[in-house]
């Protein structure tokens, strides 16, 4: 017994510093990609889209490092001629750091972005490379649960003829919440 105690306490100190959170996740929340147009020394006007994000994380290197993908749309309901709507299919590297039950992140992802036909009358779908780079923090609420805030740079590289157009889809910043499962 006695040979065995070094051993259990190992076990117990172990759990306890890295906090027995699990390491993969699985979130699902509310996403709001906006832009800025029109930038003057005297006016700043903001246009945004809102939507849904989804993504799983799996790690690689334990805690430290994990490859996330990442699925999300937007829509913009303006007038029944203009009402872009946007999907993200995106995958790349997350790093992140256990603070007790939460976890601060970083990540960097590459894919694609598919632009719907219904976006101007005279415009047809379109699909483009697109890029987040953002970090967050899962605020712990259990062992399993999280709530999940982030905060990305988000861009696509649209061609467009039309000026107007390429400012409302090619996005700079995502900011997203909602609540992620760890398993």
């Amino acid at each position: 017994m006695l040979a065995a105690a070094p051993l259990c306490m190992r076990a117990q100190s172990y759990e306890s510093a890295h906090g027995d959170v699990p390491n993969v996740d699985l979130y699902g929340g509310f996403s709001y990609v906006f832009n800025t147009y029109n930038p003057t020394a005297n006016h700043y006007a903001v246009s945004g889209m809102n939507g849904w994000d989804a993504s799983l994380k799996i790690p690689i290197f334990g805690q430290f490092l994990g490859i996330k993908g990442d699925v999300s749309g937007q829509y913009k309901n303006e007038s029944p001629q203009f009402n872009p709507k946007t999907y993200f299919f995106l995958v790349g590297p997350q790093v992140g750091f256990h603070i007790g039950k939460s976890t601060l992140f970083a990540h960097g992802m590459v894919g694609s972005a598919h632009l719907t036909s219904s976006a101007l009358p005279n415009i047809r779908s379109d699909n483009t490379f697109a890029v987040a780079v953002g970090a967050g923090l899962d605020l712990g609420m259990g062992r399993h649960l999280a709530w999940r805030i982030t905060g990305d740079y988000y861009n696509t590289h649209y061609k467009a003829t039309n000026q107007n157009f390429n400012e409302i889809t090619n996005s700079n910043g995502r900011v997203s919440t909602g609540p992620v499962l760890r398993f």
